[in-house]
Protein backbone atom coordinates (compact mmCIF):
# COMPACT_ATOMS: atom_id res chain seq x y z
CA UNK A 1 0.00 0.00 0.00
CA UNK A 2 1.20 3.54 -0.66
CA UNK A 3 2.90 5.67 1.96
CA UNK A 4 3.02 9.43 2.12
CA UNK A 5 6.82 9.55 1.95
CA UNK A 6 6.95 8.20 -1.61
CA UNK A 7 7.60 11.34 -3.65
CA UNK A 8 8.92 11.74 -7.20
CA UNK A 9 11.82 14.17 -7.44
CA UNK A 10 10.86 15.53 -10.85
CA UNK A 11 7.91 17.37 -12.35
CA UNK A 12 6.99 19.05 -9.07
CA UNK A 13 4.27 21.20 -10.63
CA UNK A 14 1.46 22.52 -8.48
CA UNK A 15 -1.56 24.59 -9.54
CA UNK A 16 -1.97 28.25 -8.70
CA UNK A 17 -5.20 30.17 -8.17
CA UNK A 18 -4.85 32.31 -11.29
CA UNK A 19 -4.34 29.40 -13.67
CA UNK A 20 -7.07 27.88 -15.79
CA UNK A 21 -8.01 24.38 -14.81
CA UNK A 22 -6.62 21.60 -17.02
CA UNK A 23 -9.06 20.11 -19.49
CA UNK A 24 -10.41 16.71 -18.58
CA UNK A 25 -8.55 15.15 -21.51
CA UNK A 26 -5.17 16.37 -20.23
CA UNK A 27 -3.26 13.46 -18.75
CA UNK A 28 -0.02 12.66 -16.98
CA UNK A 29 2.09 9.53 -16.91
CA UNK A 30 -0.85 7.26 -16.06
CA UNK A 31 -2.83 8.36 -19.12
CA UNK A 32 -6.04 8.79 -17.09
CA UNK A 33 -8.47 11.48 -18.23
CA UNK A 34 -9.82 14.00 -15.69
CA UNK A 35 -7.31 13.06 -12.96
CA UNK A 36 -5.16 16.14 -13.49
CA UNK A 37 -8.20 18.41 -13.52
CA UNK A 38 -9.49 16.87 -10.29
CA UNK A 39 -6.07 17.34 -8.63
CA UNK A 40 -5.81 20.97 -9.77
CA UNK A 41 -9.28 22.08 -8.72
CA UNK A 42 -8.95 20.37 -5.33
CA UNK A 43 -5.69 22.17 -4.55
CA UNK A 44 -6.74 25.55 -5.95
CA UNK A 45 -9.10 27.43 -3.69
CA UNK A 46 -12.24 28.77 -5.32
CA UNK A 47 -11.85 27.07 -8.69
CA UNK A 48 -13.84 23.88 -8.15
CA UNK A 49 -16.71 23.81 -10.68
CA UNK A 50 -20.19 23.44 -9.23
CA UNK A 51 -21.39 21.47 -12.24
CA UNK A 52 -23.27 18.40 -11.03
CA UNK A 53 -22.07 16.23 -13.92
CA UNK A 54 -18.46 17.00 -13.05
CA UNK A 55 -18.99 16.14 -9.40
CA UNK A 56 -20.39 12.79 -10.53
CA UNK A 57 -17.32 12.36 -12.74
CA UNK A 58 -15.05 12.95 -9.74
CA UNK A 59 -16.86 10.29 -7.70
CA UNK A 60 -16.95 7.72 -10.48
CA UNK A 61 -13.30 8.17 -11.41
CA UNK A 62 -12.01 7.80 -7.85
CA UNK A 63 -14.15 4.71 -7.26
CA UNK A 64 -12.99 3.13 -10.52
CA UNK A 65 -9.41 3.82 -9.48
CA UNK A 66 -10.11 2.16 -6.14
CA UNK A 67 -8.88 5.07 -4.03
CA UNK A 68 -12.17 6.44 -2.73
CA UNK A 69 -13.49 9.98 -2.50
CA UNK A 70 -12.82 10.87 1.14
CA UNK A 71 -9.52 9.03 1.19
CA UNK A 72 -8.30 10.96 -1.87
CA UNK A 73 -9.43 14.38 -0.70
CA UNK A 74 -7.89 13.79 2.72
CA UNK A 75 -4.58 12.97 1.03
CA UNK A 76 -4.72 15.94 -1.35
CA UNK A 77 -5.62 18.50 1.32
CA UNK A 78 -3.14 17.24 3.90
CA UNK A 79 -0.17 16.57 1.63
CA UNK A 80 -0.78 19.05 -1.23
CA UNK A 81 1.31 16.85 -3.54
CA UNK A 82 2.64 17.63 -6.98
CA UNK A 83 0.70 15.96 -9.78
CA UNK A 84 3.52 13.47 -10.27
CA UNK A 85 3.33 12.53 -6.59
CA UNK A 86 -0.46 12.24 -6.79
CA UNK A 87 -0.24 9.92 -9.79
CA UNK A 88 2.32 7.81 -7.94
CA UNK A 89 -0.01 7.63 -4.94
CA UNK A 90 -2.81 6.37 -7.19
CA UNK A 91 -0.53 3.86 -8.90
CA UNK A 92 0.73 2.54 -5.57
CA UNK A 93 -2.80 1.40 -4.80
CA UNK A 94 -2.34 -1.00 -7.73
CA UNK A 95 1.14 -2.25 -7.02
CA UNK A 96 2.88 0.61 -8.84
CA UNK A 97 1.07 0.72 -12.19
CA UNK A 98 -2.48 0.73 -13.56
CA UNK A 99 -3.77 -2.13 -15.71
CA UNK A 100 -4.53 -0.99 -19.24
CA UNK A 101 -8.11 -2.21 -18.97
CA UNK A 102 -8.63 0.02 -15.93
CA UNK A 103 -7.29 3.08 -17.77
CA UNK A 104 -9.73 2.35 -20.61
CA UNK A 105 -12.62 2.13 -18.15
CA UNK A 106 -11.70 5.45 -16.55
CA UNK A 107 -11.33 7.21 -19.88
CA UNK A 108 -14.67 5.87 -21.10
CA UNK A 109 -16.30 8.14 -18.51
CA UNK A 110 -15.62 11.04 -20.88
CA UNK A 111 -18.10 9.49 -23.30
CA UNK A 112 -20.66 8.74 -20.58
CA UNK A 113 -19.82 5.07 -20.84
CA UNK A 114 -18.40 2.55 -18.45
CA UNK A 115 -17.28 -0.60 -20.28
CA UNK A 116 -18.71 -3.70 -18.71
CA UNK A 117 -16.16 -5.69 -16.77
CA UNK A 118 -16.49 -9.40 -17.56
CA UNK A 119 -17.95 -11.09 -14.50
CA UNK A 120 -19.13 -14.53 -13.58
CA UNK A 121 -22.51 -15.10 -15.19
CA UNK A 122 -25.08 -15.79 -12.50
CA UNK A 123 -28.84 -15.86 -12.37
CA UNK A 124 -30.89 -13.23 -10.61
CA UNK A 125 -30.40 -13.26 -6.85
CA UNK A 126 -33.48 -11.21 -5.92
CA UNK A 127 -36.65 -13.22 -6.30
CA UNK A 128 -40.08 -11.84 -7.13
CA UNK A 129 -40.84 -11.97 -3.40
CA UNK A 130 -37.63 -10.03 -2.64
CA UNK A 131 -38.51 -7.35 -5.17
CA UNK A 132 -42.04 -7.04 -3.79
CA UNK A 133 -40.60 -6.68 -0.28
CA UNK A 134 -38.23 -4.02 -1.64
CA UNK A 135 -41.06 -2.02 -3.17
CA UNK A 136 -42.98 -2.07 0.10
CA UNK A 137 -40.20 -1.66 2.63
CA UNK A 138 -37.35 -0.01 0.72
CA UNK A 139 -34.76 -2.56 1.76
CA UNK A 140 -33.83 -6.16 1.03
CA UNK A 141 -31.35 -8.70 2.42
CA UNK A 142 -29.16 -10.72 0.06
CA UNK A 143 -28.50 -13.86 2.05
CA UNK A 144 -25.09 -15.56 1.86
CA UNK A 145 -23.75 -12.84 -0.43
CA UNK A 146 -20.20 -13.56 0.77
CA UNK A 147 -18.74 -16.80 2.08
CA UNK A 148 -17.87 -17.45 5.72
CA UNK A 149 -14.19 -17.64 4.77
CA UNK A 150 -14.28 -14.26 3.03
CA UNK A 151 -16.02 -12.69 6.02
CA UNK A 152 -13.36 -14.14 8.31
CA UNK A 153 -10.59 -12.72 6.12
CA UNK A 154 -12.19 -9.26 6.22
CA UNK A 155 -12.62 -9.43 9.99
CA UNK A 156 -8.96 -10.41 10.37
CA UNK A 157 -7.93 -7.40 8.28
CA UNK A 158 -9.96 -5.08 10.52
CA UNK A 159 -8.61 -6.54 13.76
CA UNK A 160 -5.07 -6.26 12.43
CA UNK A 161 -5.59 -2.65 11.31
CA UNK A 162 -6.97 -1.76 14.74
CA UNK A 163 -4.20 -3.68 16.54
CA UNK A 164 -6.88 -5.33 18.67
CA UNK A 165 -7.45 -8.91 19.77
CA UNK A 166 -10.83 -10.34 18.84
CA UNK A 167 -10.72 -12.52 21.97
CA UNK A 168 -9.57 -9.79 24.39
CA UNK A 169 -12.44 -7.39 25.20
CA UNK A 170 -10.06 -5.06 27.06
CA UNK A 171 -8.30 -4.33 23.76
CA UNK A 172 -11.55 -3.12 22.15
CA UNK A 173 -11.66 0.01 24.29
CA UNK A 174 -8.07 1.21 24.32
CA UNK A 175 -7.62 4.71 22.82
CA UNK A 176 -7.32 4.31 19.06
CA UNK A 177 -6.78 7.32 16.79
CA UNK A 178 -7.79 5.28 13.75
CA UNK A 179 -11.42 5.07 14.82
CA UNK A 180 -13.81 7.80 13.69
CA UNK A 181 -16.79 7.13 15.93
CA UNK A 182 -17.73 3.63 14.79
CA UNK A 183 -16.19 4.14 11.33
CA UNK A 184 -12.74 2.98 10.34
CA UNK A 185 -10.90 4.48 7.32
CA UNK A 186 -9.67 1.14 6.03
CA UNK A 187 -10.38 1.32 2.30
CA UNK A 188 -8.14 -1.18 0.57
CA UNK A 189 -7.17 -4.72 1.51
CA UNK A 190 -7.32 -7.87 -0.65
CA UNK A 191 -10.10 -9.29 1.53
CA UNK A 192 -12.18 -6.11 1.27
CA UNK A 193 -11.56 -5.84 -2.46
CA UNK A 194 -12.74 -9.43 -2.95
CA UNK A 195 -15.98 -8.74 -1.10
CA UNK A 196 -16.60 -5.66 -3.27
CA UNK A 197 -16.56 -7.94 -6.31
CA UNK A 198 -19.06 -10.47 -4.95
CA UNK A 199 -21.12 -11.57 -7.99
CA UNK A 200 -24.23 -11.95 -5.84
CA UNK A 201 -23.96 -8.43 -4.46
CA UNK A 202 -23.32 -6.93 -7.87
CA UNK A 203 -26.20 -8.82 -9.48
CA UNK A 204 -28.64 -7.61 -6.81
CA UNK A 205 -27.71 -3.99 -7.54
CA UNK A 206 -28.01 -4.63 -11.29
CA UNK A 207 -31.54 -5.87 -10.74
CA UNK A 208 -32.52 -2.83 -8.71
CA UNK A 209 -30.93 -0.34 -11.13
CA UNK A 210 -32.22 -2.21 -14.19
CA UNK A 211 -28.88 -2.33 -16.02
CA UNK A 212 -25.29 -3.55 -15.70
CA UNK A 213 -23.16 -0.44 -16.28
CA UNK A 214 -22.36 0.15 -12.62
CA UNK A 215 -19.37 1.20 -10.53
CA UNK A 216 -18.59 -0.06 -7.03
CA UNK A 217 -17.65 2.33 -4.23
CA UNK A 218 -14.37 2.23 -2.33
CA UNK A 219 -15.70 2.83 1.14
CA UNK A 220 -14.93 2.36 4.83
CA UNK A 221 -15.61 -0.42 7.32
CA UNK A 222 -17.36 -0.24 10.68
CA UNK A 223 -16.46 -1.37 14.20
CA UNK A 224 -19.15 -1.10 16.88
CA UNK A 225 -18.15 -2.66 20.24
CA UNK A 226 -20.56 -3.40 23.10
CA UNK A 227 -21.47 -0.62 25.49
CA UNK A 228 -19.99 -0.78 29.00
CA UNK A 229 -20.14 1.31 32.15
CA UNK A 230 -17.43 3.54 30.68
CA UNK A 231 -18.09 3.25 26.93
CA UNK A 232 -21.17 4.45 25.08
CA UNK A 233 -22.23 4.13 21.45
CA UNK A 234 -20.28 6.63 19.32
CA UNK A 235 -22.25 6.54 16.10
CA UNK A 236 -24.79 9.06 14.91
CA UNK A 237 -28.57 8.74 15.06
CA UNK A 238 -31.07 8.29 12.26
CA UNK A 239 -30.03 10.28 9.21
CA UNK A 240 -29.91 10.42 5.42
CA UNK A 241 -26.84 10.45 3.15
CA UNK A 242 -28.67 12.19 0.32
CA UNK A 243 -29.97 15.69 -0.31
CA UNK A 244 -33.55 16.11 0.88
CA UNK A 245 -34.45 18.63 -1.81
CA UNK A 246 -37.65 17.08 -3.22
CA UNK A 247 -38.26 15.00 -5.11
CA UNK A 248 -35.65 12.72 -3.56
CA UNK A 249 -34.27 10.66 -6.48
CA UNK A 250 -33.86 6.91 -6.58
CA UNK A 251 -30.61 5.67 -5.09
CA UNK A 252 -29.36 2.73 -3.07
CA UNK A 253 -26.78 2.01 -0.39
CA UNK A 254 -25.52 -1.17 1.19
CA UNK A 255 -23.53 -2.85 3.91
CA UNK A 256 -22.16 -6.33 4.48
CA UNK A 257 -22.38 -7.94 7.89
CA UNK A 258 -19.00 -9.50 8.68
CA UNK A 259 -20.28 -10.89 12.00
CA UNK A 260 -23.50 -12.61 12.97
CA UNK A 261 -25.47 -9.64 14.24
CA UNK A 262 -28.42 -9.85 16.60
CA UNK A 263 -30.99 -7.05 16.86
CA UNK A 264 -29.36 -5.74 20.06
CA UNK A 265 -25.79 -6.03 18.75
CA UNK A 266 -25.50 -2.57 17.21
CA UNK A 267 -27.60 -3.77 14.30
CA UNK A 268 -28.20 -1.59 11.27
CA UNK A 269 -31.49 0.24 11.83
CA UNK A 270 -33.90 1.88 9.38
CA UNK A 271 -37.48 3.09 8.95
CA UNK A 272 -39.15 0.62 6.57
CA UNK A 273 -41.29 2.09 3.81
CA UNK A 274 -40.28 5.72 4.35
CA UNK A 275 -39.18 6.00 0.70
CA UNK A 276 -42.83 5.83 -0.34
CA UNK A 277 -43.92 8.94 1.56
CA UNK A 278 -40.77 11.01 2.09
CA UNK A 279 -41.72 13.65 -0.49
CA UNK A 280 -45.19 14.12 1.02
CA UNK A 281 -43.64 14.30 4.49
CA UNK A 282 -41.14 16.95 3.38
CA UNK A 283 -43.91 18.97 1.72
CA UNK A 284 -45.98 19.23 4.93
CA UNK A 285 -43.13 20.47 7.13
CA UNK A 286 -43.41 24.12 8.24
CA UNK A 287 -41.38 26.53 6.07
CA UNK A 288 -37.78 26.81 7.19
CA UNK A 289 -37.78 23.46 9.00
CA UNK A 290 -34.55 21.49 8.74
CA UNK A 291 -35.71 17.86 8.47
CA UNK A 292 -32.31 16.62 9.65
CA UNK A 293 -32.87 18.11 13.10
CA UNK A 294 -36.20 16.38 13.75
CA UNK A 295 -36.69 13.43 16.09
CA UNK A 296 -37.39 10.47 13.80
CA UNK A 297 -37.83 7.81 16.48
CA UNK A 298 -41.61 8.18 16.26
CA UNK A 299 -41.43 6.51 12.84
CA UNK A 300 -40.65 3.18 14.55
CA UNK A 301 -37.14 2.39 13.26
CA UNK A 302 -36.39 -1.33 13.03
CA UNK A 303 -33.06 -3.09 13.74
CA UNK A 304 -32.11 -5.59 11.04
CA UNK A 305 -30.65 -8.80 12.44
CA UNK A 306 -28.73 -10.97 9.98
CA UNK A 307 -25.78 -13.32 9.71
CA UNK A 308 -22.18 -12.85 8.63
CA UNK A 309 -22.15 -12.80 4.84
CA UNK A 310 -25.62 -11.29 4.52
CA UNK A 311 -25.83 -8.01 2.62
CA UNK A 312 -28.41 -5.29 3.29
CA UNK A 313 -29.44 -2.93 0.48
CA UNK A 314 -31.63 0.06 1.30
CA UNK A 315 -33.20 2.94 -0.59
CA UNK A 316 -31.30 6.08 0.42
CA UNK A 317 -34.58 7.86 1.22
CA UNK A 318 -34.90 5.68 4.34
CA UNK A 319 -33.71 7.24 7.62
CA UNK A 320 -31.04 4.84 8.87
CA UNK A 321 -28.23 4.40 11.38
CA UNK A 322 -26.29 1.85 13.34
CA UNK A 323 -27.44 1.39 16.93
CA UNK A 324 -26.07 0.95 20.42
CA UNK A 325 -24.49 -2.47 20.91
CA UNK A 326 -25.96 -4.05 24.04
CA UNK A 327 -24.74 -7.57 23.32
CA UNK A 328 -21.35 -9.04 24.25
CA UNK A 329 -19.53 -9.03 20.89
CA UNK A 330 -18.59 -6.24 18.45
CA UNK A 331 -20.43 -5.68 15.20
CA UNK A 332 -18.12 -5.51 12.17
CA UNK A 333 -19.40 -4.40 8.75
CA UNK A 334 -18.14 -3.36 5.33
CA UNK A 335 -19.86 -0.56 3.42
CA UNK A 336 -20.21 -0.75 -0.36
CA UNK A 337 -22.69 -0.24 -3.15
CA UNK A 338 -22.85 -0.25 -6.94
CA UNK A 339 -24.15 2.79 -8.82
CA UNK A 340 -24.30 4.25 -12.35
CA UNK A 341 -21.77 6.97 -13.19
CA UNK A 342 -24.61 9.24 -14.35
CA UNK A 343 -27.01 8.74 -11.44
CA UNK A 344 -29.40 11.54 -10.55
CA UNK A 345 -27.82 13.58 -7.73
CA UNK A 346 -29.30 16.81 -6.33
CA UNK A 347 -26.78 19.62 -6.62
CA UNK A 348 -28.41 21.61 -3.80
CA UNK A 349 -28.01 20.10 -0.32
CA UNK A 350 -30.77 20.23 2.25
Amino acid sequence: MPTNDQRPTVNEERPTANESLPLSIETGSLGVYHLKRLWAKTLTAGTSPSDNAEWQMDNALLDLLGVGLLNTFTYLHSERPSFAAFEQWVADHHGGSLPGELVQQCNALQDDKVPLVPTETITDVLTAEDLSFWETNGYVIVRNAVSAADCAAARAAIWQYLAMDENDPASWYRPNEKLQGIMLPLYRHPALDKNRQSPRIRRAFEQLWGHQQLIVTTDKVGFNPPETDTYRYRGIGLHWDVSLVPPVPFGVQGLLYLTDTAADQGAFTLVPGFHRNINAWLAQLPPGTNPRTLDLTAFNPQPIAANAGDFIIWHHALPHAASANRADKPRLVQYLYWYPAQQDVRQEWM
